[in-house]
């Protein structure tokens, strides 16, 4: 059945890390109701130790579970913080988790584990093409399967014994969820229920600008009033050298090489795919060997495509560059498919990459600043150095994203946990490498008032001219009430700020046309029987009445074929949304001393 056995290995080197919250979701069908040195301890857990060599053999578990899943080849210093956070995550978990078993007596049978695998399929296994008939997952496949000695069935049950206590966990925390009728029905009629209403309403935007006056006493009483609005988590600025790498024309002239190289090759009767596997920079090589299929004009970079759509059958062309690289380009068929004409290609990509030597040197530079910055200094040093300082903005903890320098979780893990003015060692970015420094700390607190003046300014212009909107359009109410057509009310305002309008079929989750996304008018509009006229709605962009022009029927059939999905998607959702909270708690009663930036991870 199987004849390319290593094609599972990746199913073996990830070990499913069902510790990890994102990835323990309620799917699996079964009741489970029924001593080191000081120096050397990266952190602890309620009295637990994670010793420096434990954090490296997790790490390299996570790294090859990484590359396995996502085929990478080479990891940023990005790639890399990201991955030394999982592995403190993971550990904090698996420690409260693990405790938490002990505390409740959970315990794994091996009946338990032999049901789970004969009837609960590792994801792998599912998607695998082996297993599936008709490219849809075949358990009768997969059964089969369960015999064959070439499958090490000894690591797989290590999996289930590893994810069935967890499973047990969840289901003891979340038993006492329940989805009910009602809710399964209001998240069927939410998405399938659709109403259409006309309305006549006003812009209140159009009644803002700069002829409105706003005082210091209004600036300063609404500050006062809404002072929490303007509360702020703590913020930090860093200072920063960049050592860029930059390639030059001999980079260019290497690659140029390269392919030449390749064309004598092919001249002498070697296969392209076979050259493209070896050469090509192109991340789906593995998979495809550089066949690109068939495309038509339009479905490629112009200046790939005019290459290959200009090309002869059975002809090499390039090398051809564009925005991804240079290409060189292998035509092997053409055809009119639909009325449009088609080229099928294969291609080999390469980039042109800094020398190694150059790398190296930049690396050096950066690296000997860092050192010296940390002795003299970091803006005299770059003084010293003739380097130019750039400083950030300041910038919330949240997220990896810092002003001026890109997503960096490292750099963003060193700003929060750097005393001002420490300096850093180098980092890698896409283009070279950067020594950063903390140059400002701002403190959690309330932003002061001026500057935050201009925003309240906007603010109170808002709310005026949401006032004005308001008596602009109850002027016509009396008419709107008395049952006379939108249209000509809307046609009547001389100041021509009255919208009519009619909505295409909308459901509650909608987003209408011309309003945006409106909690308010959208629940008037499901509220109202056909015919019926509302009172005035006050929504984020101004005021509306609105008039209900149909609603479709309750479409019992299509309720009754999705009930119990909808029931599974609610109570999963529920479930994991407890269970996430209980960690969260659970996570803040512990003992957790983190030493890991004392080791620079």
């Amino acid at each position: 059945m199987m004849t390319k056995m290593r094609e599972f290995s990746k199913i073996f080197i990830i070990l499913v890390a069902a510790s990890f919250i994102a990835l323990m979701v309620f799917e699996w069908g079964a009741d489970y109701s029924a001593q080191s040195n000081r120096r050397d301890v990266v952190g602890e857990v309620n009295g637990k130790k994670l010793s420096y060599s434990e954090f490296n053999e997790l790490f390299q578990q996570i790294y090859r579970e990484d590359k396995a899943r996502t085929g990478k080849e080479s990891y940023t210093d990005d790639d890399l913080q990201k991955l030394r956070d999982q592995v403190w995550e993971r550990f904090v978990q698996q420690t409260l988790f693990e405790e938490e078993m002990k505390r409740l007596g959970i315990a794994v049978s091996d009946s338990e584990v032999v049901y789970q695998i004969l009837n609960y399929p590792l994801e792998d296994f599912k998607r695998h093409p082996s297993f599936q008939t008709n490219g849809v997952f075949d358990m009768n496949k997969y059964r089969a399967a369960l015999g064959n000695p070439n499958i090490p069935w000894m690591q797989i049950e290590q999996i289930y014994r590893q994810q069935i206590p967890y499973v047990k966990l969840q289901n003891i925390i979340t038993n006492s969820v329940r989805v009910s009728d009602e809710e399964v029905l209001d998240a069927f009629e939410k998405n399938n229920i659709k109403v259409k209403v006309e309305y006549l309403g006003v812009n209140s935007f159009q009644f803002i600008s700069d002829s409105l006056q706003v005082t210091d006493q209004e600036i300063e009483k609404y500050y006062n009033e809404h002072k929490k609005d303007f509360e702020q988590k703590e913020r930090r600025a860093l200072s920063y050298v960049k050592f860029e790498i930059k390639t030059t024309k001999e980079d260019t002239q290497a690659v140029m090489q390269e392919f030449e190289s390749i064309k004598k090759r092919l001249a002498a009767g070697e296969d392209f795919n076979n050259l493209a596997l070896e050469y090509s920079e192109d991340p789906s090589v593995k998979n495809n060997k550089g066949e690109l299929g068939y495309f038509a004009r339009g479905d490629m970079v112009k200046p790939f495509e005019e290459a290959a759509f200009n090309a002869k059958v059975g002809e090499i062309v390039g090398p051809i560059q564009t925005s991804y690289g240079f290409h060189l380009i292998k035509v092997e068929d053409k055809k009119v498919e639909d009325g449009k004409q088609k080229v099928k290609v294969s291609h080999i990509l390469m980039k042109v990459h800094p020398a190694p030597s150059r790398i190296e040197s930049v690396e050096h530079n950066a690296r000997l600043f860092a050192e010296d910055a940390k002795t003299n200094g970091f803006v005299e040093q770059a003084k010293t150095m003739g380097y130019q300082v750039k400083t950030t903005p300041l910038f919330p903890k949240e997220g990896d994203f810092i002003p001026g320098i890109g997503n960096h979780a490292a750099i963003k893990a060193f700003a929060f946990s750097a005393e001002l003015n420490e300096v850093s060692n180098i980092f890698n970015v896409n283009d070279g490498y950067v020594v950063v420094t903390v140059s400002q700390i701002e403190p959690k607190g309330y932003r002061p008032l001026e500057s935050v003046k201009q925003v309240i300014i906007n603010r109170i212009r808002t709310e005026k001219a949401k006032a004005m909107a308001k008596a602009h359009i109850e002027k016509f109410s009396d008419r709107v009430k008395a049952g006379e057509d939108f249209a000509s009310i809307a046609e009547s305002d001389p100041e021509k700020k009255l919208r009519h309008d009619i909505t295409p079929l909308f459901s509650r989750a909608s987003t209408v046309p011309g309003i945006g996304f409106s909690v308010e008018f959208n629940a008037t509009a499901f509220a109202l029987e056909p015919g019926e006229i509302s009172d005035l709605v006050e929504t984020a962009r101004g005021y509306y009445y609105l008039k209900s022009l149909e609603k479709t029927p309750f479409d019992s059939t299509a309720f009754a074929a999705q009930k119990d999905a909808i029931r599974t998607r609610l109570l999963n959702e529920k479930r994991n949304q407890i269970f996430t909270s209980w960690y969260e708690q659970l996570k803040e009663k512990a003992d957790i001393e983190d030493n890991r930036r004392m080791f620079n991870l």
